[in-house]
């Protein structure tokens, strides 16, 4: 069996794409802000940053569940995954938004 890529488009229909497609960096980059402070339902304490919430879990062996069905395909590679020039087109847009 040959395996075989689709793109789904706006209106839902479905395209064949090629296996190694990548979609064309877009202009809309969205920067997510932090989240707010929250108290640890595991030992009480403040958690003030997304990078504190995951040293959180990680220091005490949880993980975070809900819709996120990545837990389940395990981890893929992000460079092999990434569009060309991504990279770059992210420094400029948080440049241009003030927050590098």
């Amino acid at each position: 069996m040959t395996r075989r890529r689709f793109v789904q488009r706006p209106d839902g229909s479905l395209v064949e794409v090629a296996l190694d497609w990548h979609p064309d960096p877009r202009a809309d980059i969205h920067i997510m802000p932090d989240i707010d402070p929250y108290t640890s339902m595991i030992d009480g304490s403040t958690i003030t940053s997304r990078s504190r919430h995951r040293e959180h879990l990680r220091d005490h062996g949880c993980i975070e569940v809900g819709n996120d069905s990545s837990l389940q395909r395990g981890r893929p590679n992000p460079h092999q995954y990434s569009p060309p020039g991504l990279k770059e087109h992210i420094i400029r847009a948080a440049r241009q938004h003030k927050v590098i």
